[in-house]
């Protein structure tokens, strides 16, 4: 029974190690990324000006890429999920930044907290913003990212603000593509898959 317990405790261990290196290469890997998707935004002459609307953060959860509106410079038709030319543009050259990395995606659509029109006919925010994430996850399909790849698409209209201070900001109004890390597709998806993947990775020579 000792010698049980002394198992379980190597093992636990074992699996401690182990999930600690998958956070040291997810950490390397993300750094890396960042620091390239920045230098695709600063070396494309038609990406420059959008600059300011493009943020990037390392977070516990991952690589966090964001596309805000601007008030003279909106992402998107008034109203809708119809993109413009540049937003085309803006997701495309992030697609193909992202094309080589192994984790998955999670992509959200934000809106401010305007009362959208034609929210008597049952299409509110929710709606729009759920429309809106569909619309970028087809222009980074069409960038060559394999469907597979996404996690999840999901609205969440003007339940998580940026500008909490300015519900009405157009900072509020964007797109949220989050690169996870493996422990964050663990704990959106399931552990045991995702576990069995690091896992393998990691004993990989």
């Amino acid at each position: 029974k000792r010698g049980d317990g002394a198992d379980k405790r190597a093992k636990k261990m074992s699996g401690e190690l182990k999930k600690a290196e998958v956070a040291r290469r997810d950490a390397k890997m993300l750094a890396e990324l960042s620091a390239k998707v920045a230098a695709a935004i600063s070396n494309n002459p038609k990406m420059v000006e959008f600059a300011s609307q493009i943020r990037l953060e390392i977070t516990p959860d991952g690589l966090l890429i964001q596309i805000v509106d601007n008030q003279k410079r909106p992402m998107f038709d008034s109203g809708s999920a119809a993109l413009k030319p540049y937003m085309r543009e803006i997701l495309r050259e992030i697609g193909t930044a992202l094309l080589d990395v192994e984790n998955k995606i999670s992509l959200d659509g934000h809106t401010d907290r305007s009362a959208y029109g034609n929210a008597g006919r049952g299409y509110s925010n929710w709606e729009l913003s759920a429309d809106r994430a569909n619309a970028s996850r087809r222009e980074l399909a069409d960038a060559g990212m394999p469907e597979e790849k996404l996690a999840r698409v999901v609205g969440m209209a003007s339940s998580l603000l940026l500008d909490a201070d300015d519900p009405l900001s157009p900072s509020n109004r964007r797109i949220s593509i989050l690169v996870m890390t493996k422990d964050a597709e663990e704990r959106l998806l399931g552990g045991l898959r995702v576990t069995a993947e690091a896992t393998e990775e990691v004993e990989t020579p």
